[in-house]
């Protein structure tokens, strides 16, 4: 595997992707859906990938 650097637009896309596979409904041929860190309560992934991509639209929107 590549250990290259950990910049923001990998760490950007890696939530983009997390959310998205929280998103597509499962199917025979996909395991989507979930992922091994979701539990009944919630899942500690996808709370993470979804304040990861709050936070780079609050930092790049415009202030007045």
């Amino acid at each position: 595997m590549d250990d290259g650097p950990l910049t923001p637009a990998l760490v950007l896309w890696t939530a983009k992707r997390v959310i998205t596979q929280h998103a597509e409904p499962a199917s025979p041929h996909r395991a989507t859906g979930t992922c091994v860190q979701c539990w009944d309560a919630g899942c500690d992934m996808l709370s993470w990938a979804i304040g990861v991509v709050k936070a780079h639209r609050l930092a790049s929107t415009p202030r007045p």
